[in-house]
């Protein structure tokens, strides 16, 4: 009886040793995922996203949208063909950041990439390209014989959940290939604002200029939102719902996005020339959470809107892109080898275009990037033959079913021309 109340008693030893073991593991990683919390904010994004930005926003006082990811992911996909100048600018522009392409919320956020290949052009253009886009970008490879640009656009129009329907407008002749990448999210926020409490206020355009919006507001305590500031800026975290790779929503884990606005103190075009990730990170650093002790009275107003970044090219010129717009100076040998039947390789087409819908309820927003490749003359087709029986040749007659031949006969000489003799014969 002793042995084996002392079995039981060592049993119930071990357990609790091991509960205490688990319980102070868990206590060390809350510790530890509080800590890193509370840590600086680093942006560890190259300078890529800043250098475009301030490309595109020199001047520019309108609204405007464009997606750094889909920008960079796209030329990603072009550098992959680079060669020689045109991949040394490339690389210049990009750095060597490597992009996640895996946050896909099925119905909620649709990231997609792919090549549209012209079927002439198909046995020039090398696998190893075409395949490390498929491995690396998880890139659709599609074919057609592109007399018009549907296919991409129909394609576009899906990914996009049907925010952009129309990329391209015209494919010339010499069109070998596209490239292009889609993103699109509808998500809603964790908490929706109230319709009732929209209301019409002013808005300052500049100092002179003001005009009335659809200003929402909403006061939050204890529910993800944040306030920012420091001495240039001042802003707010708004947090969206939380979906698993269904699109459903969840409760904990799952992917996570957030709307970040930021209000800057003096002239917003300084201060977008002069931002740095520095900056950012300072400002996020100085995150305030909202609290029973801290409430947010927040007033954004609604905003929808297409975008179209007419001067994409020079957008990127300025980045130091220039050798793979020319059409005699672009290398992308690693596509089509220049010792094929087919003239240099360039980018003829950069299309980028965005669309957003910000409302009580949550964000609709897509982007497309676009680059067409064009060879500098392109393969003729034949469309049509001509055929001109013109010297002497032979003919038959025979039974259409069983091929039985019942005429053969050659003509080395017409008949000659006296005027138009032919009767119409009405019987």
């Amino acid at each position: 009886m002793k042995k084996k109340i002392f079995i039981i008693s060592t049993i119930i030893i071990t357990i609790l040793l091991v509960l205490s073991i688990i319980v102070l593991k868990l206590k060390k990683e809350i510790k530890e995922n509080n800590e890193k919390e509370n840590e600086e904010v680093t942006y560890i994004d190259g300078e890529f996203t800043l250098n475009l930005i301030k490309a595109v926003n020199e001047n520019k006082k309108e609204n405007y949208l464009i997606s750094p990811y889909s920008i960079e992911l796209a030329l990603n996909m072009l550098r992959e063909g680079a060669s020689g100048n045109t991949l040394n600018e490339l690389n210049s522009a990009l750095g060597n950041r490597n992009i996640n392409n895996n946050n896909i919320i099925k119905d909620r956020i649709s990231i997609a990439n792919a090549v549209f290949i012209k079927n002439k052009y198909k046995p020039y253009i090398l696998s190893n390209y075409y395949n490390k886009l498929k491995k690396n970008y998880d890139s659709e490879i599609l074919y057609d014989n592109f007399k018009t640009p549907k296919v991409i656009n129909d394609w576009v129009n899906e990914k996009t959940y049907g925010m952009i329907d129309n990329v391209i407008n015209r494919i010339d002749d010499n069109f070998i290939l596209g490239i292009v990448n889609a993103i699109a999210i509808d998500v809603k926020w964790n908490i929706p604002f109230d319709c009732s409490s929209t209301t019409s206020e002013t808005f300052n355009q500049s100092e002179s200029k003001n005009m009335q919006v659809e200003m929402m507001h909403k006061s939050f305590k204890n529910e993800g939102y944040k306030y920012l500031e420091n001495d240039n800026a001042t802003g707010v975290i708004i947090p969206y719902k939380k979906y698993n790779t269904k699109g459903e929503e969840v409760y904990s884990g799952g992917n996570n996005l957030e709307f970040i606005a930021i209000l800057p103190k003096d002239n917003i075009l300084d201060y977008i020339n002069n931002l740095t990730n520095a900056e950012l990170s300072n400002l996020e650093s100085s995150a305030m959470e909202a609290s029973n002790n801290f409430e947010i009275n927040l007033s954004l107003p609604r905003f929808k809107y297409d975008y179209n970044l007419d001067n994409f090219k020079e957008v990127l010129n300025k980045l130091g892109i220039i050798s793979a717009f020319n059409s005699e100076n672009a290398d992308f040998t690693k596509i089509i080898p220049r010792n094929s039947n087919i003239e240099n390789v360039y980018v003829g087409d950069a299309v980028h275009k965005t669309h957003i819908d910000l409302n009580e309820n949550g964000t609709k927003a897509a982007a497309v990037t676009f680059f067409g490749m064009y060879s500098s003359t392109a393969i003729q087709e034949n469309e049509s033959i001509n055929i001109v029986f013109n010297k002497p040749f032979i003919y038959m007659i025979r039974d259409a079913k069983t091929k039985e031949m019942l005429f053969f006969g050659t003509v080395y000489e017409p008949n000659k021309w006296n005027g138009n003799t032919c009767v119409e014969n009405n019987n």
